[in-house]
């Protein structure tokens, strides 16, 4: 746990039952901000101002911060999500309030279909939907591709950053199924 020198506030390592606003009070999901790759590069400026709601510390901590991107890990058990604050301090995001769940279904469908995908590369077929119905049971639609087709430039850019995720069976077949002929994607696998 860190803390602000400036505010005096200890600053939390993880939020639970966030949610995200915009300027105008109205909720909004994360993956508006700008998605941050790599450490070294500054997000890009995002124009309008967002703002990350939740608790911390088992609800002890109220939190309201604004923020200004977010970067997902794959590498670990769970998938992790992550937003920084204008402050520049990483904050990890464990579960949406309930009532947002459905603004931010997709993006996390999308982050924990990657997960599988590149954790589990000789999966293939059903496999990678029936963790998904598991892992998503909350939620009140069942997973599907429609999921994955609104984050398609994220899955996109994942694919060239993460050569994990290239060597998937299922990203394979999801990709030469979505085109409906072979990918780049794909040629570059057999390479």
């Amino acid at each position: 746990m860190a803390s602000s020198d400036e505010e005096g506030e200890v600053l939390p390592n993880c939020v639970r039952d966030y949610y995200f606003l915009d300027y105008k009070d109205e909720p909004i999901s994360f993956s508006i901000l700008p998605l941050q790759w790599s450490e070294d590069k500054n997000p890009d400026g995002l124009k309008m101002m967002i703002y990350l709601m939740g608790s911390a510390h088992d609800g002890l901590q109220k939190i309201h911060k604004q923020v200004i991107a977010w970067k997902f890990e794959l590498s670990n058990v769970e998938p992790e999500i992550f937003v920084l604050s204008k402050d520049k301090y990483w904050m990890e995001l464990q579960r949406p309030r309930k009532s947002f769940q459905k603004i931010v279904r997709t993006i996390l469908i999308t982050v924990s279909w990657l997960h599988f995908v590149k954790n589990n590369p000789e999966a293939s077929g059903k496999t990678p939907w029936d963790h998904l119905m598991k892992s998503s049971s909350s939620y009140e639609s069942a997973p599907s591709e429609n999921d994955l087709l609104d984050h398609m430039p994220l899955i996109q850019e994942a694919v060239k950053r993460e050569e994990d995720l290239l060597k998937s069976k299922c990203m394979l077949a999801f990709f030469s199924e979505k085109t409906g002929r072979e990918t780049a994607v794909s040629k570059e696998y057999r390479s």
